[in-house]
């Protein structure tokens, strides 16, 4: 019965999880905020739903990988650059494997660094609050690194499905993003890495236009050669996350069980 108690606080937690995102999309649309705000609003939620567990477990910030603040700059800043340098990584593959280019974009205002690059930094932080912090802790506690990592993959996925992604963007975006961020953070005790190595990503993915064309460069592909491209940057992709995940193993050293 004990098992069973933490395992609906687990599930309740990402639910409560949920409903905040949600509320605070609705406030800030409501007041016609930019989503921004809504991201902010949504971290501060969560924030807040964190204590209220922890507080409700009776454990500390440690034990739900949210300790070592000491660090925590250091770690992030390496995951910065783990994850600038695997999307250099991945468009290096592209180019040189497709007829795929990246263009500067005509339409692109300085300014605009401003509005996004907090935005992918509160959208890594939410989702590494969300996912890694909490949920992840305590079902390590409960099954283990291996079957937690898997469990928490397999919501990441599924949420990212309902949020409009195609089942493959899901499975190998998604899928393999989830299985670094959850092994960053179990190998160093907490979110710093796997925050870092989120923004990162998402950044650098905004500025060569992966998201909608609307960052530093526009990505163009040659007519005909579409399914080609396709299929170049899904292998790249797999090869920089599988890199990615190497690399986090090979540069933290195995957390000791000190629960």
């Amino acid at each position: 019965m004990k098992n069973i108690w933490i395992y609906f606080k687990i599930i309740l937690f990402y639910l409560l999880s949920m409903l905040l995102f949600a509320f605070s999309n609705a406030i800030c649309k409501t007041w016609k905020f930019p989503e921004l705000f809504s991201l902010i609003f949504a971290t501060l939620l969560t924030c807040g739903l964190i204590y209220i567990f922890m507080r409700w477990d009776k454990i500390s910030l440690t034990q739900i990988g949210l300790g070592g603040k000491k660090s925590w700059i250091s770690k992030f800043c390496i995951g910065v650059c783990i994850g600038a340098v695997m999307v250099g990584i991945m468009i290096l593959i592209i180019t040189n494997l497709t007829h795929i280019v990246f263009e500067r974009s005509p339409k692109f205002q300085p300014g605009q660094f401003a509005l996004y690059i907090p935005l992918f930094l509160f959208v890594a932080l939410r989702e590494e609050l969300t996912f890694r912090t909490y949920m992840l802790w305590r079902l390590n506690d409960k099954i283990g690194p291996i079957l937690s990592l898997i469990c928490v993959t397999v919501v990441f996925i599924a949420e990212h499905m309902i949020a409009g992604l195609t089942l493959k963007d899901s499975l190998i975006g998604s899928g393999l993003g989830a299985l670094l961020f959850g092994i960053a953070t179990l190998r160093t005790g907490n979110i710093a890495l796997s925050t870092g190595l989120h923004f990162a990503w998402n950044s650098a993915h905004w500025m060569f236009g992966f998201k909608d064309n609307t960052g530093l460069f526009i990505e163009t592909v040659a007519k005909g050669n579409e399914s080609q491209g396709e299929i170049v940057a899904y292998m790249a992709y797999t090869a920089v996350m599988l890199l990615g995940i190497v690399t986090v193993i090979l540069i933290s050293k195995p957390l000791q069980h000190t629960r």
